[in-house]
């Protein structure tokens, strides 16, 4: 594995020891969970991980896969691409996983996106949106949330139906909010939708107001946001503060209970779309059975791409030459049957979007998610999300 010695030499990994074989416990099978837990975009990395720890739970009970019961490795990447690279590197060689979950935080993806390709083992991927993550694809990475592409083409839908003809656009510089901004500003030029403005601010800016004063001048009739939580709570707490009543959409980041606390009442009103229609019977099935063992949380797509990433993970796991490769301790032809498990599979249930939809991989597509009826959309009201009242968000006549 050239990449992951350069690595260890050049000290962008943490001293751990890298063993020259790959043996493992025979009746388990090993999965890494590395991912933000206690930074910026923590909600994402934990509920996600504890969407993961459902499915996990539910095959374990259920006798594991074969008989061999699966074993999750977690560490915290934070938001650091150097320590994210360091700990899926230790969960490859020193844990032995078959496989590593993670991939909310788009800046930390790419160096990951290497090691997986390099070492040849599968990555699943929950919420980093970048489009170039998959398109192309890889041979080794996966991705089950929606990508920026996706999440843009359902905002310029709504803005296109609810009759809006300027459009302003802020963004922070971290890959996400740039490729979140690429992205809508194409999907709105496809629908001859004017992009008015378009400002970004650094991240960790403790002054927004530039930028914000800039976007009230362009006079938009709609505004679209694509922060993380913090950022996003600056922004939105900024244009109450300069008196901006524009109808705002803020991508997926609306869904961050740190996002609503932070903005406070800046944020009422604020539509955001989510993969998770809570009206499905088996989408309520599961919230219940993870409220059970990890408390209540907002119904999100980041704990239903855990889950789905989970499961689908799962069904790859117990195919024939993986199964094979498992029984006679050759863990690196086993991710490799894992890998070839999940196109020639292709096909996983999901409890994201429209009732029925399902996840598809195939040798030209590592994007799971696919189809126009992905999302649902929900508002900030008093804090917290409820169904959107689209007929409301329109232009006022």
């Amino acid at each position: 594995m050239k990449l992951i010695r350069q690595l260890l030499i050049s000290g962008a990994t943490t001293a751990f020891l890298v063993g020259s074989t790959l043996s493992f416990a025979a009746d388990q099978i090993v999965l890494g969970y590395i991912d933000d837990l206690s930074a910026l975009v923590a909600e994402a990395g934990n509920d996600s991980l504890n969407g993961v720890k459902v499915a996990v739970a539910e095959a374990n009970a259920a006798g594991g896969v074969n008989g061999k019961q699966i074993k999750l490795v977690v560490y915290d990447g934070k938001v650091d691409p150097r320590l994210t690279t360091s700990l899926v590197t230790r969960a490859i060689e020193d844990d032995k996983a078959i496989a590593i979950f993670g991939g909310n935080v788009s800046g930390a993806v790419p160096g990951t996106i290497v090691i997986a390709n390099e070492a040849k083992v599968p990555f699943f991927s929950m919420s980093a949106a970048a489009d170039n993550f998959t398109n192309p694809s890889t041979p080794y990475f996966f991705r089950f949330g929606p990508s920026n592409s996706q999440d843009a083409a359902a905002v310029a839908t709504l803005i296109a139906n609810s009759g809006f003809k300027r459009v302003g656009i802020i963004n922070n510089s971290l890959p996400f909010g740039l490729d979140g901004a690429s992205a809508i500003t194409a999907a709105l030029k496809a629908r001859s939708i004017e992009v008015v403005i378009n400002e970004v601010y650094e991240v960790n800016a403790t002054d927004v107001s530039p930028q914000v004063l800039k976007v009230r001048q362009a006079k938009p009739d709609v505004i679209v946001a694509w922060p993380y939580p913090a950022d996003g709570g600056r922004v939105l707490r900024t244009m109450s503060q300069l008196n901006v009543a524009t109808p705002t959409i803020i991508a997926r980041v609306a869904l961050f209970e740190a996002f609503r606390q932070l903005a406070g009442n800046a944020a009422e009103g604020v539509l955001v779309p989510n993969t998770v229609d809570t009206q499905r019977a088996d989408v309520k099935a599961m919230l219940e059975k993870f409220a059970a063992s990890h408390g209540v949380r907002p119904p999100t797509m980041y704990i239903a791409m855990g889950y789905d990433g989970a499961k689908a993970a799962i069904k790859a796991m117990a195919d024939r030459k993986v199964m094979a490769a498992l029984d006679a301790n050759n863990l690196p032809a086993a991710r490799i049957a894992l890998r070839d498990a999940m196109e020639t599979v292709g096909t996983f249930d999901s409890l994201q979007g429209t009732p029925g939809n399902k996840l598809k991989f195939s040798a030209g597509s590592h994007q799971g998610l696919q189809g126009d009826s992905l999302f649902v959309w929900s508002e900030v009201r008093g804090g917290k999300l409820v169904k959107a009242d689209l007929k409301a968000f329109a232009v006022k006549k």
